[in-house]
């Protein structure tokens, strides 16, 4: 009896594990290309943007995604709109083919993204730039290699470059009001502010930080994590002064994380995997992994979450449902 009992209890356990990992499911693209960012508006407007100068925007929710007609062959590494008309991309040229030219430059729109203006970092070289933050307060940055940093000025399209004490590599960070923010990267190095980015000091860290920290998520002030290679996530409760090393359970390379509340979260990184905490952190389930490709960023808009990656990887979720829901209809058309 007991052991009936005991296979009863596995049996519906494997199934919950199940009906949890099943709420991801892979879209159709039928496309290989490298995603490297996804960006939401709101619950409607969505940008997706890679390398090769491709770039996908949905105007439903995600559920198709149009491919706009490509104007140039470098990487787009990010973008980011701060209303319906105004965005910006942040753009890398080939290593092969960019000579004496910057690394790194940018492309803005004031039209929705129906045309791209390009504009350059002001005394920039071949200091490679990462990411760029967007404040609460409309204040913008962009950071790299070596602790190159950028700031946005107030004519609204001239990035003035300014000195920092920062040697590392910075690779992500992110404001929870327009006081607090943190900037994480290579060595182990998590920088934070409180007082809008006008200065930045060096976080304390319990735990390995030996590691490469390649995203850092805010949700309020309630806590904060940022995630890393080897399967690195810390922890800063109220504030980022001071951070805690969690128990991820991998040890793959994770390269992003989000939150939609204080206690759930996820996490992605290399070889697909997707990790998720229902408590904060404290614990973490490594889901069933849906591809084997590099995934790149992670977000979620209107209930559903999405994560993008290498291989024209596109992945959705919604709680709740399973893959059976969404038909085998590739959802990317091409226009024009």
């Amino acid at each position: 009896m007991l052991k009936q009992r005991t296979l009863i209890a596995l049996l519906l356990l494997t199934a919950c594990f199940q009906a949890v990992s099943a709420n991801w499911v892979k879209q159709n693209t039928n496309s290989f290309a490298w995603y490297r960012d996804i960006f939401f508006l709101d619950d409607r407007r969505g940008w997706i943007v890679g390398a090769d100068g491709v770039i996908l925007i949905t105007d439903d929710g995600g559920r198709s995604w149009v491919q706009s007609r490509k104007f140039t062959n470098d990487t787009f590494v990010q973008v980011h709109f701060t209303d319906e008309n105004n965005g910006w991309m942040l753009c890398e040229r080939s290593f092969f083919l960019r000579g004496k030219e910057p690394a790194n430059y940018l492309r803005k729109t004031d039209d929705g993204g129906l045309t791209w203006v390009k504009v350059d970092f002001e005394d920039a070289d071949h200091q490679r730039v990462t990411r760029m933050l967007f404040g609460k307060d409309g204040t913008a940055r962009a950071f790299g290699e070596g602790g190159v940093f950028y700031t946005l000025q107030e004519d609204g399209k001239t990035w003035k470059r300014s000195r920092t004490a920062i040697k590392y590599l910075l690779i992500d960070g992110a404001f929870t009001d327009t006081a607090l923010g943190a900037i994480v990267g290579a060595g182990g190095t998590i920088m934070f502010t409180e007082d809008g980015g006008f200065t930045w000091e060096k976080a304390t860290m319990l735990g390995e930080p030996d590691s490469k920290f390649n995203s850092v998520f805010f949700y309020g002030r309630d806590g904060a994590w940022a995630v890393g290679n080897r399967g690195r996530v810390f922890r800063s409760n109220g504030g980022a002064r001071l951070w805690r090393q969690q128990n991820s359970g991998v040890t793959a390379n994770l390269n992003d994380v989000f939150f939609t509340s204080a206690s759930n979260g996820w996490a992605v990184g290399d070889n697909g995997i997707i990790i998720r905490t229902r408590d904060g952190g404290a614990t973490w389930i490594d889901e069933k992994q849906l591809v084997t490709h590099k995934l790149e960023k992670i977000t979620f808009a209107g209930g559903r979450g999405w994560a993008v990656g290498f291989g024209g990887t596109i992945l959705t979720y919604e709680e709740g449902r399973s893959p059976q829901d969404t038909g085998s209809k590739p959802i990317l058309m091409r226009r024009g």
